[in-house]
């Protein structure tokens, strides 16, 4: 097994360089109005690629990248093509094309498969609704060849991610999460076998797949990721693999897919002699030759992809040919029909814009995120209070507890003097407060520094920096001085969990953080256990619709939760199951939001209902049945006490019908 000389890599033939093409022209999309991002921001800017190309700005190569022929009739090559860590419809339609069109050149002796490293389930706006139902149907729809785990999958409710599993055409490769409870539809390792056009020669590429075993990334799972599964160390499987693949499997190259960051994608380039390497979980681009080893990371969303040939071109040849490059998907016109498809998953976060999310309780009346950098502003209150809310909600995976929610005045962006007095905190505020891809993390801190660093923030002049905070931190007028914390005063030596943005830690904006967080890097949890806000705040809200439709059923039963005549949950079944086969189905959602809520629904597309109907879904085994609706009469009453202020829709008077 021979690694690839480094003066191969670093000059490929010259047969095989670009074709200059000038770009196509993009047809206008029609674009619905949500936003469409997620994920977080690329904490470092993209690299420089490894090979010198000509460029045409930010790195990539002039010209529309087109398949070369084959060198002769006795090649064998396999083409791959990347993306990875994709939080977002827009560009799948795109690469599908990017796909069509380098099979349709590919010819005889030239295999193409297409791939995702990992982390498409989450965290972006429309899996808060459909639970990655949309991104599954575009990833059928390419059709993708393979898929990878990256640590994100396991935000998603563990049955649903199974059912994900099961229900992806391609292949799913997993090598070292091998006691997956949907392991049976998932792969240890696969082999491409690749043939010349004439015969002359057969070639074997294996594949296996890593995922980060960082224990930060999933602290805040209880019972840990992916439903309890082991996560076993990363170089202790490819190990395992290389000499499965190399060996019993008879491959002439491995190809290790990973879901790390760059410093662990260098430990397998120190460890291993992989001629080159295929990784996800940064968020640049990354294209660098390490130890001999390529490592090629596109960067996120699938605004990039890698094109990676592997290439022999006759049978006497031990050292395959490596070229690599990262191409644009926009350049190619994105394929009609999954295009429409792609829009149409979109529309399921419509009913949503202009509806109400959450009702203004007086406390932050009138509403306004005027002077955000230079005020403690109600929005920035507000919108702290819904993010601790969302975060210290009783969920059956995980559990993030948090003491405070603090984040910095240049987040609240929407610069609204006073919103109305009767308005209604929309999806279409939350998008204009909030970036798409703005996101927290847990850290702790003790209350000496969170006391120092409100202050500091709030002295002299209007910062970006200037602090807002939820409605449970009580600040001193005059002092400047935070005093109490969730009704009680603050301890200077207790450590208290604040969900704030970590970048902002130590950006100079407060000193004094920049101080401590500089000096306690260890303090920072890893970027992929941080938190989506729009995400979060969304999955939050989008469990009120199935308490919207209680309430409704509440107003026709004449039945309250909690009161003297009971909650009557038959008859609340029986309001909701139009066929009376004793269940409610997806469609008797999809006509409940209708008919009782109101809402405007296209029956081509069904991923809200089927999201309310996963939450009404208490005991997980695919049906809404009298179990549940028993369940929620008894838990329905206490979750009204519980989120007494910041309830998505208030709670109906009991008209006492009977």
């Amino acid at each position: 097994f021979v690694r690839v000389d480094v003066e191969r890599i670093q000059h490929p033939r010259p047969a095989h360089a670009p074709l200059e093409l000038e770009l196509r022209a993009m047809p206008r999309r029609r674009k619905s109005e949500i936003a469409r991002g997620g994920g977080r921001e690329p904490s470092q800017p993209d690299q420089a690629p490894a090979v010198a190309t000509e460029e045409r700005g930010e790195g990539l190569p002039r010209g529309r990248w087109e398949i070369r022929p084959s060198a002769s009739s006795s090649e064998c090559r396999v083409i791959v093509l990347q993306i990875t860590d994709v939080y977002t419809l827009e560009h799948l339609a795109s690469f599908k094309t990017l796909v069509e069109e380098t099979r349709k050149g590919a010819g005889a002796g030239t295999r193409v498969v297409s791939m995702l490293t990992g982390d498409f389930l989450s965290p972006y706006l429309l899996s808060s609704v459909d639970r990655g139902q949309g991104m599954m149907d575009a990833l059928n729809g390419i059709p993708l060849d393979y898929l990878t785990w990256g640590n994100h999958e396991a935000d998603i409710e563990h049955r649903t991610v199974c059912r994900h599993v099961r229900e992806f055409e391609g292949t799913w490769i997993n090598s070292n999460m091998l006691d997956h409870e949907a392991m049976a539809d998932q792969v240890e390792y696969d082999v491409i076998e690749l043939e010349a056009g004439d015969g002359t020669q057969k070639r074997r590429v294996g594949l296996c797949a890593v995922l980060s075993d960082d224990p930060g990334l999933y602290s805040h799972f209880k019972g840990g990721p992916f439903g309890g599964a082991t996560i076993t160390d990363p170089w202790e499987a490819l190990e395992k693999y290389r000499g499965v693949l190399a060996g019993e499997e008879g491959c002439d190259l491995v190809l290790p897919l990973q879901h790390t960051y760059v410093p662990d994608d260098h430990k397998t380039c120190d460890r291993f002699d992989f001629p080159v390497l295929l990784s996800g979980h940064d968020h640049h681009r990354v294209d660098q030759v390490v130890n001999g080893t390529r490592l090629l990371k596109p960067g996120m969303n699938g605004v990039c992809a890698t094109v990676l040939e592997i290439s022999w071109t006759e049978a006497s040849q031990k050292r395959p040919f490596i070229e690599a490059r990262f191409v644009r998907c926009k350049d190619w016109e994105p394929e009609p029909d999954l295009e429409e498809q792609n829009e149409r998953a979109y529309d399921a976060l419509l009913p949503l814009k202009n509806t109400e999310l959450a009702r203004v309780p007086p406390a932050f009346r009138p509403l306004s995120s005027g002077n955000s950098r230079g005020s403690v502003c109600t929005m920035g209150t507000y919108i702290c209070s819904l993010l601790k809310s969302a975060l210290n909600a009783k969920r059956r995976q995980r559990d993030h507890s948090v003491d405070a929610v603090l984040l910095m005045g240049g987040n609240i962006r929407g610069n609204v003097d006073e919103y109305p007095i009767d308005s209604f905190f929309s999806l279409e505020a939350l998008e204009a407060e909030v970036k798409a891809d703005e996101v927290v993390g847990i850290v702790p801190m003790p209350g000496w520094l969170l006391t120092e660093g409100v202050k500091a923030t709030h002295s002299g002049d209007p910062i970006p920096g200037w602090m807002q905070y939820d409605q449970e931190v009580v600040e001193d007028g005059e002092s400047g001085e935070v005093t109490h914390l969730n009704g009680e005063a603050i301890e200077p030596d207790r450590v208290y969990r604040v969900a704030t943005k970590v970048s902002d830690l130590a950006n100079g904006q407060c000193p004094q953080w920049t101080r401590y967080y500089t000096d306690n890097k260890d303090l920072l949890p890893p970027k992929g256990a941080y938190v989506n806000v729009q995400t979060e705040l969304m999955s939050y809200f989008a469990r009120n619709l199935w308490r919207k439709i209680w309430d409704a059923l509440t107003e026709r039963v004449g039945r309250q939760c909690g009161g003297a005549s009971g909650c009557n949950p038959e008859e609340r079944l029986n309001a909701l199951d139009a066929d009376g086969d004793g269940s409610v189905s997806i469609d008797e959602i999809q006509a409940a939001l209708r008919d009782l809520l109101g809402y405007s629904v296209d029956d081509r597309e069904q991923s809200l209902a089927r999201f309310v109907h996963t939450y009404a879904d208490t005991s997980g085994d695919g049906a809404v049945t009298l179990k549940d609706f028993e369940i929620f009469c008894e838990e329905m009453d206490a979750v009204y006490k519980q989120d007494e202020w910041r309830l998505a829709f208030s709670r109906p008077s009991f008209s006492g019908r009977k």
